[in-house]
């Protein structure tokens, strides 16, 4: 008798079988057929694992290189999908983000006594006033400013010195003018723009970059992936000074567009996300 197998060897053969029955001895020969069937590995990549990796809660000795290469083969798609997830918090002094802070101006050693209202007038580079803000009653111990201007298009510029006059009116109707400290900034953001003073951040040679110019490039590079810009300009006084920081962000971002604009007149170093 004959009879199919299928067994997962992919051969055909003849298995010779012997049987002892009432002491006779028959030879039963079966056929076998062996199917060959392909087996499927189904596998799935996560493209956040690389970044979980470096996130989690555990702990890797990490090459200084790889949060780069990360950004490079995970792409743009997971910044959109999670935009904080590559933003590395990073240290810089005296820098506000005009979006979210407001500027403490301490002017405590100015209060008087018996005073019926007060003005601060914000001065720039140039003496003008730049914002007036105004109240009743004693003087605070500080005041806040949202870097703004009295017309509200227009922020202060970083590099340049404000300074401030502050006018008490008495209650007795006489009036005293101070003159205020200097508002000194090292860098500010607000809605596309992040903004370093040059003094803070000129770099003429990539190789060189020091931590803390790399901290405000790191700044710039969280603050495009936040708000999902696809190109920067980059405007600084001079033309070397704007190349060496497009040099530094060209190597650790995906498929941006980074253009520089010399503008002689600047204090500062501007990037303007589009």
């Amino acid at each position: 008798m004959t009879r199919i197998l299928g067994i997962s060897l992919g051969i055909l053969f003849l298995m010779p079988v012997f049987m002892r029955a009432q002491e006779k001895i028959y030879e039963v020969t079966e056929t076998g057929l062996i199917e060959y069937k392909p087996k499927a590995f189904y596998y799935e990549i996560d493209p956040y694992q690389p970044i979980g990796i470096m996130l989690g809660s555990t702990r890797f000795i990490l090459d200084d290189n790889l949060i780069t290469q990360v950004e490079k083969s995970v792409g743009r798609s997971t910044f959109m999908a999670d935009p904080f997830l590559l933003r590395v918090p990073v240290n810089v002094t005296s820098f506000y983000d005009l979006d979210r802070q407001t500027l403490a101006i301490d002017v405590s050693s100015y209060q008087e006594r018996n005073i019926a209202s007060w003005t601060v007038n914000i001065l720039d580079a140039r003496g003008n006033t730049f914002r007036t803000i105004q109240q009743n009653g004693a003087l605070p111990a500080t005041i806040s400013w949202d870097g703004r201007g009295d017309d509200p298009s227009q922020v202060m510029a970083v590099g340049d010195v404000y300074s401030f006059i502050i006018i008490l009116n008495t209650k007795d109707g006489s009036q005293m003018r101070k003159i205020g400290r200097p508002i000194d900034l090292n860098g500010i953001a607000y809605e596309n723009v992040v903004a370093v003073k040059e003094a803070e951040i000129a770099s003429y040679d990539v190789g060189a970059v020091s931590q803390k110019i790399a901290n405000y490039y790191q700044y710039v590079l969280n603050r495009l992936k936040e708000k999902g810009f696809t190109s920067i300009l980059i405007k600084a006084s001079d033309t070397y000074i704007a190349e060496t920081a497009k040099q530094y962000l060209d190597e650790r971002l995906y498929h941006t567009k980074i253009n520089v604009q010399e503008v002689p007149e600047y204090a500062r170093v501007e990037f303007v996300f589009q």
